[in-house]
């Protein structure tokens, strides 16, 4: 699974698809010119055979995680990577100018579909034997028509509403202007251009500002989560969730420009710009999505099975994921008030640790206490990171700079505040998560790691999503499986700890002498 991962995720920032198949349409290839669309339009594929597969799919994890144990999935496996290899030196040489291949024929575009399927063809081998995926397909038949049917909707559907961003878009400016003349009566508008701004301070809302993406991802994930639970739901009137969650998440996005707009006219264009821009988008999609999931379990006129707001017991499992909840949300809210240095960090410190201090009843099976082999590997991953992540000089200087203009009191304290979150609340609280909740949750069971029924599965999708959880993804993933070896090697959430504990605090020594902060 992480070979796949990481291929395409290598091909993908390697080279710019959309910009290499410019010239496709010559040779009658005009549709890989929309090659950008195809993950979202997989992800919405594989989401789509999900739920037609229904209470199905655990029998069909559980068959595919035995299935490498019983075929000789190596040959394959070299077969594929060879395969990407042929691929990805293909992409190359399309991509410069100095190539031998004529663009403007077909050959090189059907030379590059058919080892596109050659990889995904060898990949499904080295994943099982053939005889597998023809059992799949038979007893499957309709659910993968259903999402090959579900795919194409979806590709269809970003193609059409592209050309409705600029008329949303309008409407959205028109609302923005609207909400900033409640508070400030010297709004500048250029409706022409779509600029609007206080005093200095302008910015242009673009089509694809209009707010389209988020309400397309509101009705995706109501839309689905509607049709997995329905029936937990009343209908029709459950339908009505739909256009609620439209006009809410439009109205957030109204309300996002124009508190940008004020901050940027009000306290600084950088943090407007560079800080609550980037994040805003995402925390109003958090705080919507909430709001929708409660509205319909808690609402009488929406679920059959409604409970009143109150207090209910925390299982052990939510207790394992509820610290880093807490961490991401308060990551979101300081870092769209952030420019260049998180002066808010401590929030996310004392906030985690509140998390995990009312939690830790709940953390007794865990034994937390120093483990040698926990060290070394932590060890081991503090030196990959070092090798494997770049610094960036700009962004040294301009932190070095900000910390060198407050008191050094101050300095002192922030420090202590940013290496204990490094060290303790960030370790603890990704761990619990990572290789104690999700871990559990994909292995589906507490206990037996032996071989060959060892969790490979659960390994490597948890050290994926760990991986993407960091802005250096390659070296988030392969710490992500030595942390998930470390846990597996004594079946201890605690010693993953150790080792995660014992790679942030030597990064943060790491950092503190050298001052690459861009590392932190």
């Amino acid at each position: 699974m992480a070979v796949i991962v990481v291929q395409a995720v290598g091909l993908s920032t390697a080279f710019d698809l959309g910009s290499l198949f410019g010239r496709a349409q010559a040779a009658g290839f005009a549709w890989l010119g929309h090659a950008g669309l195809a993950a979202k339009v997989l992800i919405a594929w594989f989401a789509a055979l999900m739920v037609a597969a229904g209470p199905r799919w655990s029998y069909w994890v559980r068959t595919l995680h035995d299935a490498p144990f019983a075929h000789r999935h190596l040959l394959p496996l070299v077969f594929q990577v060879g395969s990407f290899t042929l691929l990805f030196l293909l992409t190359y040489q399309m991509s410069v100018e100095s190539t031998h291949w004529n663009l403007d024929s077909a050959l090189p575009y059907l030379v590059w579909i058919g080892l596109l399927g050659l990889v995904g063809l060898f990949w499904l081998t080295s994943l099982a034997p053939t005889s597998f995926w023809i059992r799949f397909a038979r007893e499957e038949t309709h659910a993968i028509a259903f999402a090959c049917a579900v795919g194409v909707i979806a590709f269809l559907f970003a193609l059409v509403t592209q050309d409705l961003w600029d008329p949303l878009g309008d409407v959205t400016f028109s609302a923005v202007a609207s909400l900033l003349r409640w508070f400030y009566t010297d709004v500048l508008v250029e409706p022409e251009h779509r600029i609007i701004g206080i005093d200095e301070f302008l910015v242009e809302i673009a089509a694809a500002c209009s707010g389209y993406e988020g309400i397309g991802l509101v009705l995706i994930l109501s839309g689905f989560y509607l049709f997995i639970f329905h029936k937990e739901f009343l209908f029709p009137q459950s339908l009505l969730l739909l256009p609620i969650g439209v006009v809410t998440i439009w109205s957030f996005n109204v309300a996002r420009i124009a508190i940008l707009v004020a901050i940027g006219a009000e306290i600084s264009p950088e943090l407007a710009v560079d800080g609550f821009h980037s994040l805003a988008g995402w925390i109003a999609f958090v705080l919507v999505t909430t709001f929708m999931l409660l509205l319909a379990h808690k609402s009488l006129f929406f679920s059959r099975t409604s409970s009143a707001f109150g207090r209910h017991p925390i299982s052990f499992r939510m207790a394992l994921l509820i610290p880093l909840v807490v961490l991401l949300a308060t990551t979101l809210i300081t870092s769209a008030l952030t420019i260049t240095v998180d002066w808010w960090y401590p929030l996310r410190v004392v906030l985690t640790g509140g998390a995990l201090i009312l939690l830790w009843q709940h953390y007794g099976s865990i034994r937390f206490r120093i483990s040698w082999f926990a060290v070394g590997v932590g060890t081991l991953i503090f030196l990959l990171w070092v090798i494997m992540v770049p610094t960036d000089p700009a962004k040294d200087e301009a932190v070095a700079q900000q910390l060198s203009d407050i008191p050094f009191s101050l300095l002192v304290a922030w420090l202590m505040f940013r290496v204990v979150g490094a060290v303790v609340t960030v370790s603890l609280a990704e761990e619990l998560a990572f290789r104690g909740y999700l871990f559990e949750v994909l292995a589906n069971k507490r206990g037996d790691v032996s071989w060959p029924r060892f969790p490979w599965f659960a390994l490597i999708l948890s050290s994926v999503l760990f991986g993407l959880l960091h802005s250096a993804w390659l070296a988030g993933f392969l710490a992500g499986v030595a942390y998930g070896l470390v846990r597996c090697y004594r079946n201890n959430v605690g010693d993953a700890f150790v080792a995660h504990a014992t790679t942030n605090g030597l990064l943060s020594i790491y950092v503190l002498i050298t001052a690459e902060w861009s590392t932190w």
